[in-house]
């Protein structure tokens, strides 16, 4: 096996594309690049974008873009269509498919070992990024061309199959949409076709607030939810902070089975119901905690509602303030809601509870497909 230098293997491709005059129609930036994944399957139209005159280079089917920022993020995948990127982004080839495939390098470029030495020979104090000419003196053990060709083998069929699961995802997901339409039709705000309510009539609502930080004194800490910790559907509690709950905060921020909890901002609406998934957890400011009076609304249709007046942007213009979109508690109180009857809420509820269980077998397939891939790239 032969040690090899990055430039004496590989060449970077610095083709000038006049964005303004191209025939081409795609561009990609660092956000269509999704970390350790082979195949760029993200971009953006060229005609009408805002992008800025550093997306000058032009590339081809085949060929690997890295981006060079922020090496941490391990984004480095190929792309299958032409267009343009920033000069932030390296598009690289071989110099010779008959001493190293283009499939081969870029496994090369997704090991540990690649992405460890980027992080060691990154450049910069905020904004890292690896130089190209420091790209070029990367060097890596290179097999014979036929064990290059095995393992690319292996790993592109393996990757085909989890790109396979990772499409009957997004299809479960825009079926449940599909099924959510036909059973209620384009409900949001005050829609007519059901009876409507407000709010604070079918559910009680509390908003979390800021506590006072001088107070803290580490004697009654607690975790609590913020904002970032709530995603559509799950909660994220990675990394939960503490904060000191005395006897009263305790009695008003406690989060409880069956508490629907719904962002204030950001996302607005984005919710996920709480099922006491850590023992004794609170909440804080820019969130709802919400408990539905289910004689009107189960928590699990709440959800859902939530989600499609956010997939359809109605509270993007509730309660503004500057340019970001908030729903403050009383805006939320006084909202009319139309509301389906209970046994149709939970006819849906568990044609999406069966969904769930589908795509949390998919995803267990594609993290044993993931950890399989990892195993044949770092070996």
């Amino acid at each position: 096996m032969a040690r090899v230098r990055f430039s004496d293997v590989v060449k970077r491709v610095n083709v000038f594309v006049d964005r303004e005059q191209t025939d081409l129609l795609y561009y990609v930036g660092g956000e269509h690049i999704d970390s350790d994944t082979f195949m760029v399957r993200k971009k953006g139209l060229i005609k009408g974008a805002t992008i800025g005159y550093k997306f000058h280079f032009g590339f081809q089917p085949g060929h690997i873009l890295f981006m060079s920022r922020n090496p941490h993020l391990r984004k480095c995948s190929m792309v299958d269509f032409a267009g343009v990127c920033s000069d932030s982004t390296y598009v690289v080839e071989t110099r010779d498919e008959n001493v190293l495939l283009q499939k081969y390098l870029l496994i090369e470029m997704q090991s540990d070992r690649f992405w460890k030495w980027a992080e060691e020979n990154k450049s910069g104090s905020v904004n890292y990024l690896i130089n190209y000419c420091t790209l070029d003196s990367y060097e890596f053990d290179l097999p014979p061309i036929e064990e290059q060709r095995a393992l690319a083998e292996k790993l592109w069929a393996a990757n085909d199959l989890k790109e396979k699961y990772q499409n009957l995802l997004v299809a479960t997901d825009e079926m449940l949409k599909a099924k959510f339409r036909e059973m209620f039709g384009e409900i949001h705000l005050n829609d007519k076709q059901w009876p409507v309510y407000k709010f604070n009539d079918v559910a009680d609502s509390r908003l979390g607030k800021m506590l006072d930080a001088k107070k803290q004194t580490g004697k009654c800490a607690f975790p609590y939810l913020a904002n970032v910790n709530v995603q559509w559907f799950r909660f994220d509690l990675a990394d939960l902070k503490q904060m000191d709950f005395d006897d009263a905060d305790q009695q008003e921020f406690a989060l409880r089975d069956g508490d629907v909890l719904v962002c204030e901002g950001g996302v607005v609406g984005r919710s996920c119901i709480w099922h006491n998934q850590i023992e004794k957890c609170f909440f804080q400011k820019a969130l709802h905690r919400v408990r539905c009076n289910q004689e009107f609304v189960i928590p699990e249709f709440l959800v859902w509602w939530f989600y499609w007046n956010s997939e359809n942007h109605v509270f993007d213009i509730l309660g503004k303030k500057t340019t970001i979109a908030h729903l403050p508690g009383e805006k939320l109180k006084a909202l009319d809601v139309a509301l389906p009857p209970t046994d149709l809420q939970r006819e849906f509820v568990s044609v999406a509870n069966a969904a769930e269980e589908s795509k949390a077998e998919l995803k267990k397939s594609i993290a044993s497909i993931d950890a399989v891939m990892r195993g044949l790239i770092n070996g």
